[in-house]
């Protein structure tokens, strides 16, 4: 299993919901090792899935991941990630790049990350925020949906040089 992806997949979040970011989140050194902890793992190789259920969090490099339960879900075949989901008080930073929600899942067949459950993606004084944020992984593009009012919000700073 490539456990690699989990923190990348998760970093594009971020950088790609800021025009400019993502080029610096390839550039980053994806051989260095990944650390999760949590309280407690269950593995079920039945199922196909890791689950590391209590303050579970994922660090690689700059990049942290961090949420109550983080679900691996593999294919048989190859133990390829197929699809993360991480639930409960997500947090995922790298830097001054902070996204957070109650619910996160990446799909790999989709190459789409769906962040739930009151959606911000921030950096610095910049943010943007709405019922749902959709990031597509393979068009470097994002849908962000309005919340109840059905309206999208974002603040961005002038003089905070190219980002949004």
């Amino acid at each position: 299993m490539k456990l690699v992806r989990v923190l990348w997949i998760a970093v594009l979040l971020v950088g790609l919901a800021f025009p400019g970011v993502a080029q610096e989140v390839n550039s980053g050194d994806r051989s260095e090792p990944i650390n999760i902890s949590a309280d407690r793992l269950e593995a079920d190789d039945v199922a196909q899935k890791l689950v590391f259920v209590g303050n579970a969090v994922a660090k690689q490099g700059d990049i942290t991941i961090s949420s109550e339960r983080l679900v691996v879900q593999y294919s048989a075949d190859n133990r390829d990630v197929a699809e993360i989901i991480a639930e409960g008080s997500v947090r995922i930073t790298q830097g001054e790049r902070v996204a957070s929600g109650q619910r996160a899942v990446y799909d790999k067949n989709e190459e789409r990350i769906v962040l739930t459950g009151s959606p911000v993606v921030k950096e610095g004084p910049n943010s943007v925020q709405g019922h749902e944020i959709i990031l597509f992984l393979d068009g470097k593009r994002s849908i962000v949906k309005g919340g109840q009012d059905g309206r999208v919000k974002a603040v961005f700073q002038p003089g905070s040089g190219d980002k949004p």
